[in-house]
């Protein structure tokens, strides 16, 4: 089993690195808005794969508590994601970016409790 690094590397990096580009300027369309909802669905789903690490850091109680943090964040900003592609018309792409900060935001909490080394995720 690879440790949580490359486990960051190899899975959520490639995610979180397609949601930035999908949240890099407003959608134009339904399909930016679609883009925006499929990743941060993609960036929570993998999350979910964080709570069965077999690693000795998920055993401190704040391993669950900031993975689950993180991963609501993601998906708070599918949900908003998905509210603006059902009506396009009155998106808030502003209130979307501050979901989104949120899930970087949820990324380097878990990192400066556990891996100090590991880069600030930025939005």
């Amino acid at each position: 089993m690879v440790d949580n690094g490359e486990f960051m590397d190899l899975f959520l990096k490639t995610t979180y690195g397609e949601l930035q580009q999908a949240m890099a300027k407003p959608p134009a369309d339904r399909r930016g808005w679609a883009a925006i909802y499929q990743r941060a669905i993609q960036v929570a789903e993998m999350q979910n794969l964080l709570f069965f690490r077999d690693r000795p850091e998920t055993s401190d109680p704040r391993w669950a508590a900031l993975t689950a943090q993180s991963r609501q964040n993601a998906a708070d900003l599918a949900a908003a994601a998905l509210l603006a592609l059902r009506n396009t018309q009155t998106a808030d792409f502003n209130a979307v970016q501050k979901k989104y900060a949120a899930v970087s935001d949820g990324c380097n909490g878990c990192h400066r409790a556990f891996a100090r080394e590991a880069p600030t995720v930025k939005p």
